[in-house]
């Protein structure tokens, strides 16, 4: 779809909305909670949006090993962890905000499974279930990839409709989370696809020393980059695909792990080693990528000072391409701008505008993903709203 900030109904014009969005990556560290304004004004003006309150719920270790359990679980096991997990993120936005005043709640999903090129994704959550866990006086919508798989799209990343209206003073956008992926124009369309792997790899790599994470790249920082497992990585066959692509952890599990696992096959590298490798792939792919752009970088992977270093710093042997004409913004829309974005994206679904576009996930039209349950902001005015005015 070509891009239109003003491609909105008149129910949009010249209001604002409060709405909760919530975002949990595949890096399972926490539940980000966001709300946000946004508002659309006239020509020229389109959308604009920021962010009023947020917070991060950890996760703890329980629930990413139940999350682990379902590759080899029933269905009975999906439904009874969907069921739990929805009342827990009921329970951790009741404890953290006030529902009552908001227009709507966007809930993301879990992405559990991920193989749009089979026709499926699994994103755990019931927008159902939340609506219900709320007390039904708030609109909820949720299953924000189903659609597009269903049309032929990648069902990720989602986030770019979002750039495109909200950021469109960057050349492009870019989120360092459990994957990297980047959003930027090209030829009057908005383009997107997953980079690859990001803070999967470095805290999966991190976990060999018992740490959760490499904070700040200082294991990184210590190691010796291997040329020869940083090539091996880079000439996957993922990275040669035209867009629209996305990942899912099926993806590591199937392409990137049994590359290390040849690479060991002699004996263990050390971590720190390893870790320096993976950031100087991670960096290299998004450096070319990102083709030197004027870029916003958000996610967790913004908070590790080496990967940045190696974002930005001229190349050499091993971090390849042109640097990244990076902009770090405040840290609240660092961790908080995909909550921000999705919230947004469900947004438009209640007031019934396209919040998928086919230039992006490469699905077969431009449509209105999500799953709405409540009253549509056509049918009825928020009463949250009204009780704002």
């Amino acid at each position: 779809m070509k891009l239109n900030t003003t491609a909105v109904n008149s129910q949009a014009r010249n209001r604002n909305f409060r709405v909760l969005g919530m975002m949990s990556g595949t890096s399972m560290d926490a539940l980000d909670l966001v709300i946000s304004e946004f508002a659309c004004g006239d020509e020229p003006e389109g959308w604009s949006g920021r962010i009023l309150e947020s917070t991060e719920v950890p996760l703890g270790a329980i629930w990413p090993a139940r999350f682990a359990q379902l590759a080899a679980g029933s269905a009975i096991d999906w439904f009874e962890c969907e069921r739990d997990w929805t009342r827990w993120c009921a329970k951790a936005i009741q404890g953290a905000m006030d529902v009552q005043q908001v227009d709507l709640v966007v809930f993301s999903g879990q992405t559990i499974f991920h193989r749009p090129e089979k026709g499926w994704t699994g994103q755990l959550g019931s927008g159902a279930e939340l609506f219900a866990s709320l007390g039904a006086t708030v609109p909820v919508v949720s299953d924000l990839r189903s659609a597009d798989v269903a049309l032929g799209g990648q069902g990720a990343p989602l986030v770019p409709v979002a750039d495109a209206l909200l950021f469109s003073q960057y050349e492009a956008c870019l989120n360092l989370g459990g994957f990297s992926n980047i959003s930027l124009q090209e030829g009057g369309l908005r383009k997107a696809w997953d980079v690859g792997p990001c803070n999967l790899v470095l805290n999966a790599l991190a976990q060999r020393e018992g740490l959760a994470i490499d904070l700040d790249g200082r294991l990184a920082q210590c190691g010796q980059i291997i040329p020869a497992l940083c090539r091996a990585w880079s000439e996957l066959p993922y990275h040669g695909e035209k867009i629209p692509k996305s990942l899912g952890v099926e993806w590591l599990h199937r392409s990137f792990w049994p590359v290390l696992k040849d690479f060991e096959r002699n004996g263990r590298l050390g971590t720190s080693d390893l870790l320096a490798t993976a950031t100087a792939y991670i960096a290299s792919e998004i450096r070319l990528d990102a083709d030197g752009k004027h870029t916003l970088i958000t996610g967790g992977g913004t908070f590790n000072g080496h990967l940045m270093r190696a974002l930005t710093k001229p190349a050499d042997v091993c971090i390849r391409n042109v640097p990244v004409d990076a902009v770090v913004p405040s840290a609240e829309m660092i961790k908080g701008k995909e909550a921000h974005a999705f919230g947004f994206l469900g947004l438009l679904r209640w007031l019934g505008e396209a919040n998928v576009w086919s230039s992006v996930t490469g699905c077969s039209v431009s449509h209105l993903g999500g799953a709405l349950w409540g009253k549509n902001a056509v049918s009825s005015p928020s009463p949250n709203a009204m009780k704002r005015s």
